[in-house]
């Protein structure tokens, strides 16, 4: 039987982090996407516990950590992460970054290595925005910024996050995640947007990284089309692809236990 979990709030450098802690054995980091929380990772964090010390933080704005004063790039997340780790006193981690969170723990293992046993990366992108989407992005920061947050926006944005057949399936997980975007500021949903358009790429600093690596995505992903996950796959020198059919971003969310698998397949040690 898995522990329960055991929440905390971290004061980490301009910020007061949420984090939820369960389970023993070597650590795992779980990093969430774009206007979610941790929450998106409880069936795969309970799965995972069974095993492992499971680490699930509310990135910055997010969830129940705080919104910071002013605006932030996906560079900060990774140093949040750093400080995190640094604060539990845990030197090395075993990283599954999911979307914005995987961009962050890309930056992450670019600058911090010595900080990585391994490293899965899910429903992400080592690229920089395309410039069409780059714009889409900030005009609806904009729109928010002038309207605010839409009765519609969390539905519309949950139509893209989750394949048809889940929404169908899982209705209520669907729900808790749209709960978790009309529970934003409205500042905060604007930051993180502006963060993910205005990332670099990364793609060209992929062999940098050398520990072992899962890239996984889901086949019918409408947000970051498997195609960038192939690129990074063809970039990192360690790493194993999987795309699941029928899946869409939300993978952890989607296929909970199969991440778990593929997390315990990455095993101790992974590093160079």
């Amino acid at each position: 039987m898995t522990s329960s979990a055991t929440e905390h709030a971290i004061p980490l450098r301009d910020l007061v982090v949420h984090l939820e802690e369960r389970g023993a054995g070597p650590p795992v980091l779980l990093a969430h996407g774009m206007w979610c929380d941790g929450g998106m990772f409880a069936r795969l964090a309970t799965e995972l516990a069974r095993d492992h010390r499971v680490l699930v933080p509310d990135l910055r704005g997010h969830g129940r950590t705080t919104v910071p004063a002013t605006q932030w790039e996906i560079g900060d997340l990774a140093l949040d992460l750093v400080a995190l780790l640094d604060h539990l006193e845990i030197e090395r981690v075993t990283l599954l970054g999911f979307s914005m969170g995987g961009m962050a723990a890309i930056d992450l293992a670019i600058h911090f290595p010595k900080r990585l046993e391994a490293l899965a990366l899910v429903g992400t992108s080592a690229a920089a925005e395309e410039l069409l989407r780059a714009l889409e992005i900030r005009a609806l920061a904009r729109i928010i910024q002038l309207t605010g947050q839409a009765r519609y926006l969390a539905r519309e944005a949950a139509r893209s996050t989750f394949s048809p057949s889940f929404r169908k399936a899982d209705p209520a997980a669907v729900a808790r995640w749209e709960s978790s975007v009309r529970a934003m500021e409205d500042r905060a949903l604007i930051q993180a947007l502006h963060a993910v358009a205005s990332r670099p790429s990364l793609l060209e600093r992929l062999d940098e990284i050398t520990v072992t690596s899962v890239i996984a995505a889901g086949g019918a992903d409408r947000v970051l089309k498997p195609r960038w996950s192939k690129a990074m796959h063809r970039r990192l020198r360690r790493s194993k692809l999987v795309i699941y059919p029928k899946t869409g971003h939300a993978v952890p969310t989607e296929r909970p236990l199969e991440m778990a698998a593929l997390v315990r397949g990455l095993g101790a040690g992974g590093r160079a």
